[in-house]
């Protein structure tokens, strides 16, 4: 049987290299696709500028590019927000979206506070290991894309792209996963999403915070091959 075609979508200030642990476990199962985002890793620029609209575009373009006319997403955190702003416009290109720790209810209040941790020069001066760590990623352009990023959420937080109402008008498969320590993401507005969806399945993960490096990736990989 021929293999299905799975796309792995990075979260913010994250790139194709989140899922380094991931890819074994899933590399007999699957023909996988790991791009980065425009602006992150292999793809990173000191003087780019993006919103959500514009990774939209991007996963679609990278689609057209591959000749791919038929996927599962495994989605983290903004990867997910990414795949499903997508489906709500072209579901045709989806068998299938797992996301995990993916925040999907977006107000200004919660945006505001999310963009102020992503100050770079504080980044530096206090946790002067991941700012170190988004340079390795990122090359000289970390900054920018901290600022960028900080922007994109503002502007999530003032014009969401997905809601519980129309989010229940893509008719695919969904899970959305959730560990039951991650901070940023909370149970009850996951599973607000969750029950609007028309075929959806929640997930919740014991023990897991939210950044994917600290999560174990059988369990993960596990998930992915049961649900799709």
């Amino acid at each position: 049987m021929a293999k299905k075609n799975l796309i792995l979508l990075h979260g913010a200030l994250g790139s194709s290299k989140s899922f380094d642990a991931l890819v074994p476990q899933l590399s007999d199962d699957f023909n996988l696709f790991i791009p980065d985002f425009n602006g992150h890793g292999s793809r990173s620029k000191s003087d780019f500028s993006f919103n959500m609209q514009d990774l939209v575009k991007d996963l679609e373009d990278f689609l057209v590019k591959k000749g791919i006319d038929s996927c599962s997403v495994f989605g983290y955190s903004m990867g997910g927000y990414v795949a499903l702003s997508l489906a709500l416009k072209k579901p045709e290109y989806f068998g299938g979206i797992m996301t995990l720790g993916t925040k999907l209810d977006w107000k200004t209040q919660q945006a505001e506070k999310e963009s102020k941790m992503l100050n770079p020069e504080k980044i530096q001066e206090k946790v002067p290991q991941f700012s170190q760590h988004l340079k390795a990623l990122h090359g000289e352009s970390w900054m920018n894309l901290c600022d960028q990023t900080a922007e994109m959420m503002l502007d999530l937080g003032k014009n969401p792209i997905l809601s519980t109402d129309n989010i229940s008008t893509i008719d695919l498969p969904i899970r959305l996963g959730l560990g039951d320590q991650d901070n940023m993401v909370s149970l009850d507005e996951t599973i607000a999403f969750y029950r609007a969806l028309v075929q959806g399945e929640l997930q919740v993960f014991p023990n897991f915070p939210h950044p994917i490096e600290k999560v174990d990736p059988q369990i993960i990989a596990n998930s992915i091959k049961q649900f799709f």
